[in-house]
């Protein structure tokens, strides 16, 4: 019968429509429930790239090894804990130390790796986000030698808004013993903020090599 064909051919068109409209409706509740993203995408987590010199092989010897995402002058390297010449597994440091550590090098009176991180072209919102800067420094016996930790937060424009040093710890606050010790230092980040320059300086003030000595490098954001 034509009307019996003609109305199962509408039941079936309108099962058709309700179920790519039913197939529709959670597609759009999806996208409009997908998580919000926060206002400090910085925050969280360690903005310092290669921050234990963990990236690509430390040296065994007293040369100068390319160290990733480091800007490297004078003698600037890494070298293995398991060369054991200035730092070993069991010279006081952090616990989870990895394979190698960052070093002055031979023969340079100072040594610097540098490394500038981006945060936004927005900005940080003015008083909402804290910072917390921390490394593991020190330096070779009784040896004045050092190392320090410099993050100088800038606008867009390159103007300086705050510069935090951590180090250098000295050789007698180390008493005499090779080893690297907690640095660490807490506060606001500048309103305006849009990149941070990081330096670690490394001093030589005594002998041939230069002993300043770090890893475990750290900067993390967070928001309140």
């Amino acid at each position: 019968m034509p009307w019996a064909r003609n109305a199962t051919r509408l039941l079936t068109t309108g099962a058709v429509i309700a179920a790519a409209a039913f197939a529709i409706t959670p597609s759009v509740a999806e996208a409009g429930s997908a998580p919000v993203v926060g206002p400090c995408h910085a925050c969280g987590r360690n903005l310092i790239a290669n921050p234990g010199a963990e990236a690509g092989k430390g040296a065994d010897a007293d040369v100068i090894v390319k160290v990733p995402d480091w800007k490297q002058t004078g003698a600037f390297t890494a070298a293995q804990y398991a060369w054991a010449a200035d730092l070993s597994t069991t010279t006081p440091g952090p616990t989870k130390r990895g394979k190698n550590y960052f070093y002055g090098g031979p023969s340079a009176s100072i040594s610097t790796g540098t490394q500038v991180i981006k945060v936004g072209t927005g900005g940080i919102s003015a008083g909402r986000v804290s910072y917390v800067l921390s490394a593991w420094l020190g330096g070779y016996s009784d040896q004045p030698d050092n190392a320090r930790l410099m993050a100088t937060f800038e606008s867009s424009a390159g103007t300086v808004l705050k510069t935090v040093t951590l180090g250098p710890v000295t050789v007698g606050q180390r008493h005499d013993v090779s080893g690297l010790f907690l640095r660490q230092s807490t506060g606001k980040v500048p309103a305006t903020t849009v990149q941070i320059k990081v330096e670690l300086v490394m001093t030589l003030l005594e002998g041939g090599d230069n002993d300043g000595l770090a890893d475990n490098l750290s900067l993390v954001f967070s928001y309140k």
